[in-house]
């Protein structure tokens, strides 16, 4: 599940629970805890009975209304309904079902879709003075829910700044500034660390899951209070509340595909190599156990993913300890360590270890090495990103080796992969060389011409052009084929943009060969 997924609107499915059940009395014997169910007419004096009877109308009219398919009809009942009993609350402070009733106000404005109104309630049920550990833990968790809804709404209205989870990389360097999450984001977490204190005492924890109503469970909450903290570059917090989701959560396969990748940010921020490392094997650790221990296909699929993203994280510290060599001018070494990092299966990019590897020996003073580790790139990743950049740097060093028909051919084999490189043109030009180093000046001359004649290649440099035209006028006319020849002359002299000394005077030349019976 994602981020976006998850910091969605969270309603709680409270209209098949017109009351509370179980619950009891807390700290003092006269007042019932918020989770106990709302009190019948004879329970209250007079005034009292009037306002709960009030409340329970506009909420059963609420359900009249959304059995009818009115829910906007519905939602206007239950907030008039959630007012009426959050009124009796403020006037009966005294009574001892002020956190059943008021508990119950959070939960309609709820439905109500008056998110802020319903964690402004909720939260004065967790903070009631007579509150135990039961209410404010339903309480709190009530309360998160709203002030993420509340989070989500105002985001989508741009009226609140978003939730952005960036890495290192992305950041490039870019110093943190840790602030205090702005509005509903700070609210959230308060509510949903008071939930967490209290997690114990929650009721809905003690039945089967199928029962439990609506809401996130507790590690999805943790999970988004440490990415809001983590958002706001609070990066030492948001390592100890991951850190805690490891600990307490580590059966929740889901939860730790989000936690897992940014608690390992948190090291890379705090520039936290050898922590960074330490705790992905730690990690590993645990979460390999979890594997063995997972029956559901859901969980091992997670837990898969968990692995993975681990494994990138490994290949990512073996990366940056090779590169590190190379920086250092180890460039043998650190060869070598390219190499090992691209045979390892949890390796990641082993197209891209290749090509540093490649990198690290012609620094190394080994160009052999070098390719022979691009023709592996070429066999083994040929459809990988760097293998184009790898084919034009194996010609460059068939050519050094005189092997021009080879460079030639490499040139070829790059032009057809890849019609529409940026590098074409150079390509194009390299096969017309290297044949004529070969001695093949037929073939040349052809691929000359092929160049000189090429739109965008002549439009990004006349001179080259008419320069390769001209040659190719000269192999052809050598080969004894004038009327080829010609052609290749006359393409030339057509050239137009030419200012470069040498193909002027070769231009001029051309025009007397023309000239010649």
């Amino acid at each position: 599940m994602t981020s976006k997924m998850r910091i969605s609107v969270v309603l709680l499915a409270l209209a098949a629970a017109c009351a509370t059940g179980g619950g009891g009395k807390g700290r003092s014997e006269r007042f019932y805890q918020a989770n106990y169910k709302l009190p019948v007419d004879s329970q209250l004096d007079d005034a009292e009975r009037g306002k709960i009877r009030d409340a329970r109308t506009h909420y059963e009219r609420g359900l009249v209304a959304q059995q009818s398919g009115n829910i906007d009809q519905a939602r206007a009942e239950w907030v008039t309904a959630a007012e009426g009993y959050a009124q009796f609350a403020d006037q009966f402070v005294s009574s001892e079902w002020r956190m059943p009733v008021r508990y119950r106000a959070a939960e309609l404005y709820m439905q109500g879709m008056q998110f802020e109104r319903a964690a402004e309630q909720a939260q004065k049920v967790a903070t009631d003075a007579q509150a135990d550990a039961s209410s404010k833990a339903v309480a709190a968790r009530l309360a998160a829910g709203a002030w993420l809804n509340a989070a989500n709404q105002k985001v989508k209205a741009n009226q609140l700044e978003p939730i952005k989870l960036a890495n290192a990389d992305q950041r490039r360097g870019e110093p943190l500034k840790p602030r205090v999450p702005p509005g509903e984001w700070k609210r959230f977490v308060e509510a949903t660390d008071v939930y967490l204190q209290n997690l114990e005492a929650d009721p809905e924890l003690k039945k089967p899951a199928a029962e439990r109503r609506g809401g996130l469970p507790p590690a999805q909450l943790a999970l988004i209070g440490a990415e809001v903290e983590y958002a706001f570059d609070n990066m030492d917090d948001a390592r100890r509340r991951f850190d805690e989701i490891l600990k307490r959560w580590p059966t929740e396969g889901e939860v730790l595909e989000s936690a897992v990748p940014l608690y390992l940010q948190t090291f890379l921020y705090a520039n936290d190599e050898a922590g960074y490392q330490s705790e992905v094997a730690r990690v590993r650790q645990v979460v390999e156990a979890q594997v063995q221990k997972a029956t559901d296909p859901k969980e091992k699929e997670s837990y898969g993913k968990v692995l993975e993203a681990l494994s990138r994280a490994e290949a990512g510290t073996h990366f940056a300890s090779a590169q590190k060599l190379l920086d250092e001018g180890k460039a043998a070494e650190a060869a070598q360590a390219f190499e090992q990092l691209a045979a390892d299966p949890r390796g990641g990019d082993a197209a891209n270890a290749l090509h540093n590897a490649a990198v690290a020996w012609d620094k190394a003073g080994k160009p052999e090495r070098a390719a022979e580790v691009r023709e592996k790139i070429l066999k083994e990743h040929g459809d990988s990103k760097v293998a184009p950049n790898n084919m034009l740097l194996l010609a460059v060093y068939k050519s050094k080796k005189n092997d021009h028909v080879g460079a030639a051919k490499m040139y070829e084999d790059f032009l057809q992969k890849n019609p529409e490189s940026p590098n074409r043109c150079v390509a194009l030009q390299n096969v017309a060389s290297e044949l004529d180093l070969a001695k093949k000046p037929a073939q040349a001359a052809e691929r000359y011409v092929a160049f000189g004649k090429d739109e965008k290649c002549a439009s990004a440099d006349a001179n080259v052009a008419a320069r390769a035209l001209y040659r190719a006028g000269r192999l052809f006319e050598d080969a004894k084929q004038k009327a080829k020849a010609k052609e290749a002359y006359a393409a030339a002299v057509a050239t137009k943009g030419v200012t470069d000394t040498v193909a002027k005077s070769q231009i001029d030349d051309a025009k007397r060969r023309m000239g010649k019976p």
